[in-house]
């Protein structure tokens, strides 16, 4: 219209879309799929993955002899050391399952075997440790329902340290993609991937592994690395008698020791060795490929020294099977981690005692004093109910190694995640609105500071805030003193230093649009974690 009377100004508020950050995790993968180095591929439902394996790969020819089966690849297979491989399709079928195997040459690897299957009839495929346990990644994973989703990051082939030098390189160059890594097993214990944990554990860091540790291993897991959450799988051991040790050698990393008899200890299982010296001789290892007769096998990080007392091989009397080849426990609760969706209708809740599915418990026989101890050095473990008369499967601990639970650095990070875009986003709509914009004044100051009020608040609706909020305008001097009286005890604290003071504390601030004076005080809301219920019993009727 020519000469209109009225003239409308429209401006455009953006909301700004949710935060999916800890909603986001991945397998860390090294060579287990086809995807080249640096490739992030999602996975929504376990039939995602089968496109991205590499496949089986064909066996020539299984021998048995000496209580031990020689296999022989159809193409140099290019494994090295010792390892986890799954065999399948072979006839007889005692060939079959999850080996424990030694490389013997490019396209040879052998296994422990103690019954003859028989002669060869079909020649069947065989696993890479990397593959089947990525498999058994994701079937965990998606065992546990639908709707969340996760990525495989591929690393590369390689041993933990090349994967581990990678994935630093990674997260540097790609901060904020991912907000937690499942790591492969046998990541546990490695020095590299130690060294770079340390580099992750500041308040802001919101980057956390998931890491399966050993009852070898966990105790090289400090209370400062708040960015791991490490559970110990259901082990394996069987049963047998005390046995007196003969001998202890090393050589670098593999160690073994000499039991006076026949022990009984199959690879793959754990066993304990007591009384001898130097202590480092002493405690819970897992049997390798080199476990036999009167020969316990197992690696260890570190020289250990030359024995100058023998001690023995501890009895046990139970056994456990462990876990089946096609579980991954810990991917059950790096599940639970990511599935949370906060709102005032699905509230945050806590990590310990929340249920998992198909997965294996930890054993408790005989074990009242290991799980004790785990449980005081923050280590998870699967458990069940039954103590509530609940039969189900369920996390026991629920704690990051700095022994805060898991909702505790959540909650942390989503107030930091969600008041930095909420602040931000308020700024650029303040830039496109002429009708009320944001200026470097008491008034906007105040606009911003409503909206961290309105932040806390959702917080306190998520379930991940303790306290009803308090909004005060105290300069810096007074609320550092109003904090050490104790004034805010009891109250989610959201401050903003009033204008005329900042400026006159921070008097080059102004010119350079910078403002420092919020402040949020508040405690992180969390669960119980023990519980004691006091009874006195009276003999006095009346």
């Amino acid at each position: 219209m020519t000469n209109p009377i009225v003239n409308v100004a429209v401006s455009v508020l953006a909301a700004p879309a949710p935060n999916t950050l800890q909603k986001t995790g991945a397998f860390v993968s090294q060579g287990a799929t086809i995807t080249s180095q640096g490739t992030k591929s999602l996975l929504t439902q376990l039939s995602d993955l089968t496109p991205l394996l590499p496949g089986t790969k064909a066996i020539t020819s299984i021998t048995w002899g000496g209580s031990a089966a020689t296999v022989t690849t159809a193409a140099p297979h290019g494994l090295v050391g010792s390892l986890w491989l799954t065999i399948s399709g072979e006839v007889p079928s005692g060939y079959n399952g999850p080996h424990y195997c030694t490389v013997t040459g490019p396209s040879t690897f052998t296994y422990p075997l103690p019954t003859n299957p028989g002669a060869q009839v079909t020649a069947g495929v065989y696993t890479e440790e990397d593959v089947g346990e990525l498999v058994s990644q994701a079937t965990t994973f998606f065992a546990q329902g639908g709707g969340q989703s996760v990525y495989v990051l591929e690393l590369g082939p390689g041993n933990a340290a090349a994967g581990v030098t990678f994935l630093t390189a990674w997260i540097a160059a790609n901060p904020g993609v991912f907000y937690s890594y499942l790591v492969p097993r046998y990541w546990d214990g490695d020095a590299s991937f130690l060294a770079m944990l340390g580099t992750f554990n500041a308040t802001t860091a919101k980057t956390y592994f998931f890491v399966t540790t050993s009852l070898q291993n966990w105790q090289l897991y400090t209370a400062q690395m708040k960015c791991v959450l490490a559970m110990i799988e259901a082990p394996a051991y069987g049963v047998w008698p005390a046995n007196a040790l003969t001998a202890l050698t090393q050589t670098t990393g593999a160690a073994q020791a000499t039991t006076t008899t026949n022990h009984g200890v199959l690879p793959g299982q754990y066993f304990t060795l007591s009384g001898s010296a130097p202590a480092g001789w002493n405690g819970t290892f897992l049997a390798n490929a080199q476990t036999t007769g009167t020969v316990l096998g197992f690696q260890v990080a570190s020289s250990l020294g030359p024995e100058t007392s023998l001690g023995t091989l501890v009895a046990s009397y139970y056994s456990s099977n462990g876990i089946p080849a096609t579980e991954f426990s810990l991917a059950a609760e790096f599940f639970g981690t990511l599935d949370f969706t906060p709102s005032g209708t699905n509230r945050v809740t806590p990590l310990n005692l929340s249920y998992l599915f198909d997965v294996t418990p930890f054993p408790t026989q005989g074990n009242a004093a290991e799980l004790s101890t785990l449980n005081t050095g923050n280590i998870n473990v699967v458990g069940t109910g039954a103590q509530g008369g609940i039969s189900s499967t369920l996390v026991i601990g629920g704690n990051m190694m700095d022994g805060n639970p898991f909702n505790y650095w959540y909650s942390i990070d989503w107030v930091q995640i969600n008041a930095a875009q909420a602040v931000t986003a308020a700024l650029i709509n303040g830039s496109n609105t002429p009708a009320n914009p944001i200026y470097f004044n008491q008034a906007g100051i105040n606009a911003l500071q409503q909206v961290l009020v309105s932040t806390m608040n959702q917080g306190i609706t998520n379930g991940l805030v303790l306290n009803t909020v308090k909004v005060t305008a105290l300069n810096a001097t007074d609320f550092a003193a109003a904090l050490e009286a104790g004034t805010f005890n009891g109250f989610t604290v959201v401050n903003a230093d009033p204008f005329a003071s900042y400026v006159t504390e921070n008097p080059n601030n102004y010119a350079a649009g910078i403002y420092n004076g919020f402040s949020i005080v508040y405690v992180p809301l969390r669960g119980f974690q023990s519980i004691t219920i006091n009874v006195t019993v009276s003999s006095f009727a009346a």
